[in-house]
């Protein structure tokens, strides 16, 4: 503890697991304080990001303890679906078919619902930060669906302006392992759908049928696309997407901006991720723009040739080696 920051480990009953808070206090300005708090136990989900009295993710909590899709989860090693979740890498087949989902072809990764193990949390005079971690060993309940011993851990740092969450993929393995990262957070619309805005600077979207990429993708410069153009910011209200763009221009943000809180968030990256997941069900509290390394379906697509392997962005790590990216939270008030 210090005088701004805390990171603590506590027993959480309400979720009935451990919880990690990391907090930031500003003594002169408490409505800029800043809270995380992640729950390893329940797939390391982020279920609270919190700025002042606003919770700035929507988590419901029995959700939550179903290990369910809420609050930040993390998608890995296959962000979101997979074609009949089946794929083939360097020329073995394998099956996604003993992973209980309920809904094909939606896959979600292989960790948001498993329980993670997590390092000390730690807080200094300019951050508070905290590891979590889990294996894919052959003790893994879907090891024969991805046999690429492995680790990923993330690594959440909070500091007085932004969360940041980086990511490690180490290979433990004597092949190369095939990957995709992604984050999919549902942001809570406290301004409602009409004055909740989204903008994001992609400059292209990929066509979709069975809620899965075809491989074409739309030029959002040409003006018969441009109603998925998002690099305006428009309210919530008036969009129904669930669609993957790409072209993401460097250092650029995407912004959910809640104009009657005056509280702005700004999303960036490091390179490794390409592609961005919008999606804004109607009737619901909340939206989802979700920052991956590599398209939907990025495995099967990384065999079809190499202009489909440039759009998957199928990322690959060498034995003994490890693989890094960040995601940045950025709050402005």
């Amino acid at each position: 503890m210090t005088d701004k920051y805390t990171a603590e480990t506590s027993f959480n009953p309400e979720i009935n697991s451990t919880a990690i808070t990391l907090t930031y206090h500003n003594s002169e300005h408490p409505s800029r304080n800043l809270t995380v708090s992640i729950a390893p136990e329940l797939g390391s989900n982020l279920y609270r990001l919190r700025a002042g009295d606003h919770d700035l993710i929507h988590c419901e909590l029995d959700l939550l303890k179903q290990r369910s899709f809420t609050g930040i989860f993390v998608l890995w090693p296959f962000p979101n679906r997979v074609r009949n979740r089946r794929y083939t890498y360097q020329g073995k087949q394998y099956s996604l078919e003993e992973v209980p989902r309920p809904m094909a072809p939606l896959v979600h990764g292989l960790v948001f619902d498993q329980s993670w193990q997590h390092e000390q949390p730690e807080a200094t005079p300019s951050s508070a930060s905290v590891t979590t971690f889990i294996d894919i060993m052959p003790d893994f309940p879907y090891y024969s669906s991805y046999p690429f011993p492995s680790r990923l851990s993330l690594t959440y740092t909070l500091t007085e302006k932004e969360l940041s969450i980086t990511y490690h993929v180490q290979n433990k393995g004597t092949q190369t392992l095939p990957y995709g990262f992604g984050l999919h957070p549902y942001f809570a619309l406290h301004s409602g759908p009409e004055e909740t805005v989204v903008s994001t600077p992609a400059e292209a979207v990929m066509e979709a049928k069975n809620e899965l990429p075809t491989g074409r993708v739309f030029d959002l410069n040409e003006l018969m696309y441009a109603m998925y153009d998002l690099r305006s910011p428009i309210p919530v209200k008036y969009l129904k997407l669930d669609h993957v763009y790409t072209n993401l221009p460097k250092n650029t943000p995407a912004i959910i901006d809640h104009k009657k809180q005056h509280i702005q968030i700004s999303i960036t990256t490091s390179d490794d991720f390409t592609h961005t997941v919008l999606y804004t069900p109607a009737g619901e509290p909340y939206c989802c723009v979700e920052q991956q390394t590599c398209s939907t379906d990025a495995i099967n697509f990384h065999n079809l040739g190499p202009e489909m392997q440039q759009l998957a962005h199928l990322l690959e790590v060498a034995p003994g080696e490890t693989a890094t990216g960040t995601v940045h939270y950025a709050i402005h008030f």
